[in-house]
């Protein structure tokens, strides 16, 4: 599959990525730490072409996770605002989103669009 040359992502933001999902991945220390994390991860979003003033689409955690798996970079943005919609509404539930793989669906993702790491698919 060739990679839009607008979707390249440089080494290190590829490491900023990798490094915010891993951390994603790792129990945070309370749910607002959790919360605090994931407004941290939204905003760097922005930085990798996720578009923060998308027209957000309302799922659950688990929709998420599926959306995000074959969402081209417009779509995700959506998700990923949406996901942060989620995460402001519900900060106590935002451990749940995060168990489920949500956010780290989103940064995975943008690091497949970007052709630093293969589809799961494949």
């Amino acid at each position: 599959m060739a990679v839009d040359p607008k979707l390249a992502l440089s080494a290190v933001e590829v490491e900023m990525i990798r490094d915010l999902r891993s951390r994603m991945n790792r129990r945070a220390v309370s749910p607002q730490a959790a919360a605090t994390l994931g407004g941290v991860v939204y905003k760097a979003c922005a930085r990798w072409g996720i578009d923060p003033n998308a027209t957000p689409i309302s799922l659950t955690p688990a929709e998420v996770v599926a959306a995000a798996a074959e969402a081209d970079l417009a779509r995700l943005s959506q998700i990923a605002r949406g996901l942060e919609d989620y995460r402001q509404s519900a900060p106590t539930r935002w451990p749940h989103a995060v168990a489920a793989g949500a956010p780290q669906s989103i940064l995975t993702r943008r690091l497949v669009l970007a052709g630093r790491e293969a589809p799961k698919s494949e």
